[in-house]
């Protein structure tokens, strides 16, 4: 960030120079508030929709205000440069990528691109379903294939479900909602065993907060090799950047061409410039993954102790089976001011639970032991 930058649009928004000042010595941390014992009664707590409680990158905080100043204008030059990052990150081609308003209008493309009466996709239930929900509207089916035992995608029974109609299959890794992942090499193996006409979806929304990171679970790879597989990303996650709504597909061109006609643009400029800058802040991405690694391992130990079992977590949420049917484990939260995750059927008796701050989650974990106990889930202490 140039002075020069910087001081002409102080000038031009009179209090912009003492808030960027603020910001500069400011810690990571300055979204979240201090520890408070009386937390649960300031509310809600929202730990029901996968949000970055957290904070996102001071880079790309401070570049989008340098930025605002141009928001007349539509992103050019700034949604080349968010390509351009993506494409040095991602090692792949500019034209291997394709950005969106957040990842699920690449689930919502493709499932247009590629749906039509006769056809099928194929699926896990319980899973996210966006993608099946929209290609059901365009006229296809979905087959959905129930988890393992373990909660986890059972690829060989997936694989059985192909037939001669089959024109995706789609793996969200880590699965929402139980955050359970595929182990790479059977991923990669069970892709290379799909008829190549067959597009795999590899949606990537989570897989930072996995154990081993991209770098070891991320499909990426069999992209560059040039397979028929697409993998989404989002920066609404680990970024933390929900309300800007930056996200974007990585797949070989011939797939992006079926998406494009589907295509109704990208992220706005702030979003592209913030996106951008937040590839490039190396450290408040490590942070963020650190901050929802250690509170998601406090989650679990916590669990543990009481006995209470849970899927095994790798996204920024925890499954837990509580045995409560979940319309009235919900309520009995939201009477305490904590939000907790919705139904997901057929499991009715487990509840997501998002990760929040560390403060947020040991309020949680109180309220959830007392609800349990209640509930006869739990002995007395």
């Amino acid at each position: 960030m140039s002075t020069h930058t910087t001081e002409s649009h102080a000038g031009r928004f009179p209090r912009l120079a003492t808030l960027l000042a603020f910001l500069a010595a400011t810690p990571f941390v300055w979204s979240q508030h201090e520890f408070d014992d009386a937390a649960d009664e300031r509310g809600p707590i929202r730990i029901s929709g996968n949000e970055n409680a957290f904070g996102y990158s001071p880079a790309a905080m401070m570049a989008m205000m340098e930025s605002l100043g141009n928001i007349n204008r539509y992103a050019r030059d700034e949604a080349a440069a968010f390509v351009e990052a993506i494409s040095a990150k991602e090692r792949v081609p500019s034209d291997y990528i394709i950005t969106t308003p957040g990842s699920g209008p690449v689930l919502v493309m493709t499932a247009l691109a590629y749906a039509a009466p006769g056809k099928n996709m194929i699926t896990v239930t319980p899973g996210y379903l966006q993608l099946a929900r929209a290609f059901e509207q365009a006229g296809g089916e979905v087959k959905s294939i129930p988890l393992t035992d373990d909660h986890a995608h059972d690829l060989d029974a997936m694989k059985e479900a192909i037939d001669e109609d089959t024109v995706i299959v789609y793996i969200c890794n880590p699965n929402n909602p139980t955050g359970t992942i595929v182990d790479p090499d059977k991923l990669r193996a069970f892709i290379r065993s799909v008829p190549r006409d067959i597009l795999v979806f590899v949606d990537e929304a989570y897989l930072e907060l996995a154990d081993g990171g991209l770098e070891a679970n991320s499909m990426i790879g069999m992209v560059r090799q040039g397979r028929n597989v697409l993998v989404s990303r989002t920066f609404s996650k680990v970024y933390g950047m929900a309300g800007l709504r930056a996200g974007y597909g990585i797949a070989p061109p011939e797939v992006l061409a079926k998406l494009r006609p589907f295509h109704l643009g990208g992220p706005n400029l702030l979003a592209c410039v913030g996106a951008t800058a937040a590839l490039g802040d190396e450290a408040a991405f490590a942070e963020n993954v650190e901050r929802y690694r250690a509170t998601r391992e406090m989650v679990t130990e916590a669990l543990d102790d009481m006995g209470v079992k849970y899927a095994d977590a790798h996204g920024s949420f925890v499954f837990i089976h509580t045995g409560v049917p979940i319309e009235r484990f919900q309520a009995r939260m939201e009477e305490r001011n904590i939000l907790v995750g919705r139904p997901f059927p057929p499991m009715l008796d487990w509840c997501r639970v998002s990760i929040g701050t560390e403060e947020e989650m040991m309020t949680f974990l109180r309220v959830f032991r007392e609800i349990m106990t209640e509930e006869g889930r739990l002995a007395s202490r």
